[in-house]
C-alpha cells in the first residue's frame, strides 16, 4: 500500500524540479547579453607605419556646468550643478547631506537644482527623457522640463526649448523619505547607440545590423555608454585632448588625493572649486578616442597627490597614447588664486621680496619636483612630456622660468596661449562688424592677428634656445570686453557677429598657417563647443549639434586637419650646456620705467601701464585681496600727477602716526644721487593717508615747509575692494624743475592695519632687502620722457 504514495510523491518530486529548470533556462535566455566595453571607431588597416606620426591640433574641453553647450555626458544630471549651491535659492538652510552630495533630510526644507540652462534650444534633441532615481521620494521639474509620466523610481518628462529660444531646466526634490532618500538622478535621453559606433544616436534597435552591432539603449546601458555619441563626434577630429577645464582645477584648492572629484559624487557640475570631472572618466576618454591627453596637476596637489595621479595614468591610459603634462594653469594670471598660491610658497621660502618673481621661481621647483615624481612612477619618460606654461604676449616671462635654476633642462615644450584681438579701446569705439575686423588683422593693432603672430616666432627663436618644443595649450580668437557683464552690452553683439561671419573661418586659418611657419607644434584650441556670452565666444562651435556651415571657425578647423593630416615630428632642438641668457646683471643706474607726459588733462589719472606694488617689507600672512596694489606716474611742466590703486579688504585709521595706519607713501630722489643712505637734502618721503586732508611728511624726509605742503593735493577715493590715491606734486614743492630725459629715483609703499593699533603690513615697489625704504641705491630709475 506505501509503494503507490511513494510513487506519487517522486513523480510530483521529479515534476517540480523539471518546473524549477524550465523557470531558470527562461530567465537565463531572458537575461541581455552582456555588455562589452565600447571599442574606438575602426580607423581602418594600418600598414607598417614608419615612424609615428605627431597630430598638429588639439582641442580644449570645458568646464562642467548646466550650460556647457558641448553636452559631454550622456546622463544630463552628471553637469548639474551640485544641491548644496542651491542655485535656484529655495529653502533649503536645514537640509543636511550624505558623503557624496546627496538630501539624506530635507528637515521641512526643498532642495534643486538646474541640469540645462541658457542653451540653443537644438542643443540636444527635443522629446521625451527618461529620469532614474533611488529611494523614496518625488521630484518637481521646472523649466523646459514638464513631467509626463512617474512610477515609483522612474518619471518620463519632456525637454523642448520654449518661445524664448532657450533651454533651461530644473528640478526640485519636493519629498524625500530620510530613511530611503532619494539619490543617484539619472536623466537619459530617447534611443541609443549602435555597439560599433559610439558617434551617431539612433532611435531604436531597427537602425543597428551587420557590423553595426548590437543595439545599446541609453536607459539601459548609460553607466557603460557614458559619452554623449555628438560630444565623441566632435571630440574625434582632433589629435589630443587638453582636460584642464574638464578637471576642475581653476580656483580650486583640492591638496589631498581623497578630495579629487569621485564617481560617486551627486554631479561633477558647479562653481569653482566644486566642479570637475573624474579622472577615471578623463582617461576613460582618451582612450576610447585613441587621443593624446594633457593633464593639470592642481596647484596645491601634495606629494602623494601627484603620485596616486600618475600611478592611475601609468596603469590605465593606453600605453600608446603621449602624455603632456603641466603644473597647473597660468600661474602668471593674477584673475586666478593660482598665482597667489605660489606667490605665498616663493615667500614662504623665502626666495626673494619680489612677490611676482618668488612666483615664477616657486612655480618652476614645483613643476620640476612633479615632472621627476612622474618619471619615477613611470620608471622613465618616455611616455610624457614635460610642460611648463608660458605668457603669450610676454617672451621674457618665459625667459625667466626657462631660465631659474636652469630649469629649461627638466623641460620639454614651453606652452603659450596665444589670442588674436584685444584692441578694446578700439572695440568699444567700433560700431560695425568691419570695425572689428579692420582691428583684429590691422598691423599697429593691439593684440591683432599680426601682432599676435610675431610674438609666437619670438617664442619660438626663444624655445629653440632652450631646446625645448613650442606648444599652444590654448589659442584662437580673443574678442572679450571683461568689464561688460550682459550679452547685448556693447560691443558684445559685434564679437558674437564677428565670430559667426565667414571672415573668421579665414582668420583661423591664417592663425594656423602662421603658427606652424613660426615653428609651433601641437596647437590646442580653445575650446569644445559653447555658448556666446558677454565673457567670450570661445568655443569652435557655440553648441554641440550646430551644424558646420553654421560655425565657420569649426570649419575651417576641419578643412585645416584635412589639408594638413599628422606630421611627422621635427626634431627638437638640443639642449644647450649653459643657460643662453645667462648675461650680466642689469645697471642698477638704468631706467626701470619711464613717466610719459600728461597730454590730456581728463586723463592724468588714468592708469593704463601700471607698475605693481608687490614686494613684502613687512607682515606675516599675505593674501593679495588684502594688501595689493600698482601705481603709475605723468608729469608735465608744473606737476606730478601720482596714481596708486590699493586692494585692501578693510581702512583703519586710528593712529597719530599715519605710517601705521592705511596709507601710501611715496619718495622721491629728486638729484638721482643714489645714496646708500637718505640724505636729508634732496629725498622725500611723503605719507598721504586715508583720513587726512593735507600730506605727511615722514620723520626720516629730507625737510620741505608748510606752504609747500599745503601746495600738494591729494584725494583717496574708497572702492569696493580697496581705495584709489590721486597726487597733484608740484615740482616747485620739491624744488625741482624737470626736463626730458632727465632722472630721478623713486619708491612707493603701502601701508596696511586691518585691526586698529600698529600697521599689519607693509608693501613696495623696488627693493632688494627690508631697508629698501632708507636706501635710495633700492629704488627704481625714473626717465622723463617727451612721448
Amino acid at each position: 500500500m506505501l509503494r503507490k504514495p511513494l510513487k506519487i510523491l517522486l513523480i510530483l518530486a521529479l515534476l517540480l524540479f523539471l518546473l524549477q529548470l524550465g523557470l531558470y533556462l527562461y530567465h537565463e535566455w531572458r537575461k541581455p547579453e552582456p555588455v562589452a566595453p565600447i571599442p574606438p571607431p575602426p580607423i581602418g588597416k594600418v600598414e607598417s607605419p614608419v615612424v609615428k606620426q605627431e597630430p598638429l591640433l588639439g582641442i580644449n574641453t570645458n568646464e562642467i556646468s548646466y550650460n556647457d553647450a558641448s553636452i559631454p555626458f550622456i546622463d544630463l544630471f552628471r553637469s548639474a550643478n551640485p544641491f548644496q549651491e542651491n542655485i535656484l535659492r529655495l529653502k533649503a538652510e536645514n537640509v543636511t547631506y550624505d558623503a557624496n552630495g546627496w538630501p539624506n533630510n530635507l528637515n521641512g526644507g526643498e532642495v534643486g537644482t538646474r541640469f540645462l540652462g541658457e542653451l540653443p534650444p537644438d542643443t540636444i534633441p527635443a522629446g521625451e527623457y527618461t529620469v532614474l532615481y533611488d529611494g523614496d521620494g518625488e521630484i518637481r521639474y521646472g523649466n523646459d522640463a514638464v513631467l509626463v509620466n512617474h512610477q515609483p523610481g522612474r518619471d518620463t518628462i519632456t525637454l523642448d526649448a520654449g518661445t524664448n529660444e532657450r533651454l533651461d531646466a530644473s528640478l526640485i526634490i519636493a519629498r524625500s523619505n530620510s530613511d530611503d532618500y532619494l539619490r543617484n538622478i539619472r536623466i537619459l535621453p530617447p534611443g541609443g547607440i549602435c555597439q560599433n559606433n559610439p558617434f551617431q544616436r539612433v532611435a531604436d534597435a531597427s537602425a543597428c545590423s551587420g557590423e553595426a552591432g548590437m543595439y545599446l539603449s541609453f536607459v539601459d546601458h548609460y553607466s557603460s555608454i557614458v559619452f554623449n555619441p555628438d560630444y565623441l563626434d566632435f571630440m574625434k577630429d582632433f589629435g589630443a585632448i587638453r582636460f584642464m577645464p574638464m578637471s576642475g582645477i581653476t580656483r580650486n584648492p583640492e591638496a589631498h588625493w581623497q578630495d579629487r572629484p569621485s564617481l560617486d559624487e551627486a554631479t561633477w557640475g558647479g562653481t569653482y572649486g566644486a566642479r570637475g570631472t573624474p579622472l577615471e572618466v578623463m582617461v576613460d576618454l582618451a582612450n576610447r578616442l585613441h587621443k593624446d591627453a594633457w593633464f593639470n596637476i592642481p596647484h596645491a596637489a601634495d606629494d602623494d597627490y601627484v603620485r596616486e595621479y600618475a600611478a592611475y595614468v601609468r596603469d590605465h591610459l593606453d600605453p600608446e597614447l603621449k602624455i603632456y603634462l603641466e603644473y597647473s594653469n597660468e600661474i602668471w594670471n593674477t584673475n586666478f588664486n593660482h598665482g597667489e598660491y605660489t606667490q605665498k610658497k616663493g615667500i614662504e621660502m623665502a626666495l626673494g621680496l619680489n612677490a611676482a618673481d618668488v612666483g615664477y621661481e616657486y612655480y618652476t621647483i614645483r613643476a620640476r619636483e612633479i615632472f621627476a615624481a612622474w618619471e619615477q612612477v613611470f620608471g622613465g619618460r618616455e611616455r610624457f612630456v614635460r610642460v611648463l606654461g608660458g605668457w603669450d604676449t610676454r617672451p621674457d616671462f618665459a625667459e625667466k622660468v626657462l631660465s631659474y635654476d636652469d630649469t629649461y633642462k627638466q623641460v620639454d615644450a614651453l606652452a603659450i596661449a596665444p589670442y588674436f584681438g584685444g584692441n578694446i579701446k578700439g572695440y568699444r569705439e567700433a560700431t560695425t562688424v568691419d570695425d572689428i575686423f579692420d582691428l583684429t588683422t590691422a598691423k599697429d593693432s593691439y593684440r591683432s592677428l599680426p601682432e599676435v603672430l610675431e610674438k609666437v616666432q619670438k617664442h619660438a627663436e626663444l624655445a629653440a634656445k632652450f631646446g625645448v618644443d613650442l606648444l599652444g595649450y590654448e589659442g584662437g580668437q580673443g574678442l572679450v570686453d571683461w568689464a561688460t557683464r550682459k550679452p547685448d552690452q556693447h560691443p558684445n553683439p559685434l564679437f558674437f557677429a564677428a565670430n559667426r561671419d565667414p571672415r573668421m573661418g579665414e582668420l583661423y586659418t591664417e592663425f594656423l598657417n602662421g603658427w606652424g611657419k613660426a615653428g609651433g607644434k601641437l596647437m590646442m584650441l580653445f575650446s569644445a563647443p559653447r555658448i556666446c556670452q558677454w565673457y567670450g565666444c570661445w568655443g569652435l562651435k557655440e553648441y554641440i549639434r550646430q551644424p558646420r556651415e553654421q560655425a565657420p571657425k569649426y570649419a575651417a578647423v576641419l578643412d585645416f586637419i584635412a589639408q594638413h593630416p599628422a606630421s611627422v615630428p621635427t626634431p627638437t632642438p638640443p639642449k644647450p650646456a649653459q643657460n643662453p641668457l645667462a648675461t650680466a646683471p642689469r645697471n642698477p643706474d638704468d631706467p626701470v620705467i619711464v613717466w610719459r607726459p600728461a597730454f590730456d588733462p581728463e586723463r592724468v589719472f588714468f592708469i593704463e601701464n601700471p607698475s605693481t606694488l608687490d614686494l613684502l617689507l613687512e607682515g606675516k600672512v599675505w593674501d593679495k585681496r588684502n594688501l595689493f596694489g600698482k601705481w603709475q606716474g605723468r608729469w608735465d611742466d608744473d606737476s606730478l600727477f601720482l596714481t596708486v590703486r590699493v586692494y585692501d579688504s578693510k581702512r583703519v585709521w586710528d593712529s597719530e602716526d599715519p605710517e601705521e595706519d592705511d596709507s601710501v607713501g611715496f619718495l622721491i630722489d629728486t638729484d638721482n644721487s643714489r645714496d646708500a643712505k637718505l640724505d636729508g637734502r634732496k629725498d622725500f618721503h611723503l605719507i598721504f593717508a586715508c583720513d587726512r586732508d593735507q600730506v605727511v611728511l615722514a620723520k626720516d624726509s629730507a625737510p620741505l615747509s608748510a606752504a609747500a605742503l599745503r601746495s600738494i593735493r591729494f584725494d583717496t577715493r574708497e572702492l569696493y575692494d580697496g581705495y584709489v590715491l590721486e597726487a597733484w606734486i608740484p615740482w616747485q614743492a620739491l624744488g625741482m624743475k624737470p626736463a626730458i630725459k632727465d632722472r630721478v629715483s623713486v619708491n612707493v609703499e603701502v601701508n596696511d592695519d586691518d585691526d586698529g593699533g600698529a600697521r599689519d603690513g607693509k608693501i613696495a615697489w623696488m627693493a632688494q632687502d627690508k631697508q629698501a625704504l632708507t636706501d635710495p641705491k633700492q629704488w627704481g630709475v625714473v626717465l622723463f620722457s617727451g612721448r
